[in-house]
């Protein structure tokens, strides 16, 4: 292995022991900081996304990693495990306390973000094959096995801005799941409470 390739894998195997050392109790560690993985191949950049929310766990009805739907936005970007990107958007006084943001995860994590409204957490979506609903369900699963697991308490819709994608959808306590599928398999997800989980622009509406 080459000595760039050894300093990768020793960075990401220090940041597994980091984030595994925050979850042995007591305060959440500070958010960490952007790791470039452009130069990482995709094996070694899926280790490292891996790493960075190792200690989430699956998206359940109340939230992802810590960030719960209803939690403030200036709560949720301290507890998940590396930066959010784009609360400056709700900083301004002079903006609507209704304005709709999205906040990004930073590298490693390249597939996980959260829709905000009136400066609360409403959804989370997923684009990573990394993290998976309590069923296990997310990026790459068929959607056959999705309609075998909840029949016909599933919602069943065609995309609204794309006609080519099914969204699939299930209701949960006050959550909903929504699937959408494309040749057949789940290319994106997410999970949250209205409004924000029926936007199906994003902010855009």
């Amino acid at each position: 292995m080459s000595s760039g390739k050894s300093m990768m894998g020793r960075g990401i195997t220090a940041l597994v022991i980091l984030l595994s050392l925050g979850g042995c109790g007591g305060p959440a560690p500070a958010p960490a900081e952007a790791v470039d993985t452009s130069n990482f191949t995709p094996d070694e950049a899926d280790d490292a996304e891996r790493a960075a929310l190792s200690r989430c766990g699956e998206v359940t009805t109340t939230g992802y990693c810590g960030v719960k739907f209803g939690m403030p936005v200036a709560e949720a970007m301290k507890v998940f495990p590396v930066k959010l990107e784009g609360y400056e958007a709700l900083a301004g006084a002079e903006q609507s306390p209704d304005v709709c943001t999205e906040l990004f995860a930073v590298q490693p994590v390249r597939g996980v973000s959260f829709l905000a409204e009136a400066r609360v957490i409403g959804r989370v979506d997923v684009i990573t094959e990394i993290v998976r609903s309590p069923e296990g369900f997310g990026v790459g699963t068929q959607a056959s096995s999705i309609r075998t697991h909840f029949g016909d308490a599933l919602g069943v819709d065609v995309n609204d801005l794309e006609p080519d994608i099914t969204d699939l959808s299930i209701t949960e306590g006050g959550a909903k799941f929504v699937y959408e599928i494309q040749d057949g398999i789940v290319r994106s997800w997410r999970a949250g409470v209205a409004p924000t989980i029926d936007y199906v622009a994003h902010c855009s509406g």
